[in-house]
């Protein structure tokens, strides 16, 4: 992925000011303090530096003084600093053209790994050679960053990328290491060009090639255990079975590699060809993970705003993503079904971490509701509820008529591990995403 930038001479914050300071009928708008002047937005446009505007007016004085006042040396020096100030200004004019590669390997890691940028910058310019300062930013993308959603994954960084003497068709390569400290989104870009002349008149910046997406899946840990699965009867009872059972579900013509002790043999005699027998696994448990991410299910008393939830629901994203790493592993159905309305099933693994890394304590959607649509939908036959207050017992109890099985995960900050039965539900209790695995592997899910 490529991109050809051209370098503005003002930024985006500038263009925006101009475009909200007219109305609809394309005349300015009426002035106001916060509405900046045509003074204001041509000194912004300019890329000079208070030490360019007062050479250029000490120029301006020693020019006017020496030609009044008949001083050759004022002139020659009001001469000398002019020239100075048109070299500057020479200097900004060449805007460099630059084709910038970007990749992030990986592009989609764990808490704690790391990830690595690689950058391909190229010169596309014909005559001059770019001698600047690059510099590439880091961090949550703008809508990850709002203080109703603070989790972002990164705070915006930079780093510094030599860039000396590129010629014209020349490239240069750069990377850099992103470390995974926190789940979320992050996007890396683009690269910032800044040029400046020798003596620091002028100086102007701009921005080339795209961006480049990383998404921070949380910690997973390992679980030895995977929910149980249902043996089916034509009765329409239902047992909890700890193996697979296969059950006979069709016949169909044999195939070059087919097990010959899977033929049926009266029915190949009767029409002349071999048939197997097919069978379904019938136990396999389809398991959906429903995460409460809805502000009060993670405010906790007394903690400050916007810190109550964010350990406690970090270990929700931890577990929910531990649960389904195993289910993948076990072979089992899975669905990631949150309190937001977003809906991953069948998919691969990266779309459930995908969701995860995005995913807040922002949900608009009441209990009510929540359970309501967990239950018409029945996305399962196996519902892990995980939530950082009380389990709503009486809630899971109108689930487990949707779903034969139910666990429910109880996650909150100085919350003592634990695994016990709570109104017929095997409930789950840590304070963090380790303790809940050690809780889930010593038996919590077969209570």
């Amino acid at each position: 992925m490529s991109e050809t930038g051209q370098a503005a001479g003002a930024g985006p914050g500038e263009a925006d000011k101009s475009i909200a300071s007219r109305g609809r009928s394309g005349r300015r708008a009426d002035s106001g303090p916060k509405a900046p002047s045509r003074l204001q937005n041509l000194a912004l446009a300019v890329p000079v530096t208070g030490r360019g505007v007062a050479l250029a007016l000490a120029a301006v004085g020693l020019l006017l003084a020496g030609w009044i006042w008949g001083y050759p040396e004022f002139a020659t020096l009001g001469a000398a600093a002019a020239l100075a100030c048109v070299a500057a200004g020479s200097v900004i004019a060449a805007k460099p053209r630059l084709e910038v590669e970007r990749s992030v390997s990986p592009d989609r890691i764990s808490v704690g790994q790391t990830a690595t940028v690689n950058l391909n910058v190229r010169n596309a310019g014909r005559w001059r050679a770019v001698n600047a300062r690059a510099v590439d930013a880091y961090g949550a993308p703008p809508m990850h960053g709002s203080p109703a959603s603070p989790v972002g994954g990164l705070e915006t960084r930079r780093v510094a990328i030599p860039l000396a003497r590129l010629r014209p068709g020349r490239s240069a390569g750069a990377s850099y290491a992103i470390q995974a400290e926190r789940r979320g989104v992050v996007d890396a870009g683009p690269l910032s060009i800044g040029k400046r002349d020798l003596l620091g008149l002028a100086a102007t910046a701009g921005n080339f090639g795209p961006t480049a997406r990383l998404w921070i899946h949380p910690r997973l840990h390992q679980l030895a255990r995977t929910p149980d699965g249902l043996a089916r009867s034509l009765e329409g009872t239902a047992d909890k079975v700890e193996q697979g059972s296969l059950t006979f579900h069709a016949l169909r013509e044999y195939v070059i590699g087919d097990e010959l002790r899977h033929v049926h043999w009266r029915t190949s005699a009767r029409i002349g060809k071999l048939m197997v027998k097919e069978h379904l696994d019938t136990s396999l448990p389809t398991v959906a993970i429903a995460i409460d991410d809805r502000a009060e299910a993670w405010a906790a008393e007394g903690a400050p705003a916007g810190q109550s939830w964010a350990a406690p629901f970090e270990a929700a994203c931890e577990a929910a993503y531990s649960v389904l790493t195993a289910c993948f592993r076990a072979e089992y159905h899975a669905a990631l079904v949150p309190a937001s309305g977003a809906v991953v099933s069948g998919a691969g693994r990266d779309s459930y971490g995908d969701l995860l890394a995005e995913l807040n304590p922002d949900a608009k959607d009441s209990l009510s509701a929540y359970v309501s649509r967990l239950t018409a939908a029945r996305y399962g036959d196996t519902l892990v509820w995980i939530t950082g207050t009380e389990p709503p017992t009486d809630r899971l109890a109108v689930l487990k008529r949707a779903y034969p099985t139910v666990i429910a995960v109880h996650l909150a900050a100085g919350l003592p591990t634990s695994a016990s039965l709570a109104g017929g539900v095997p409930t789950i209790r840590a304070a963090d995403g380790e303790q809940f695995a050690a809780a889930w592997n010593n038996g919590g899910t077969r209570l």
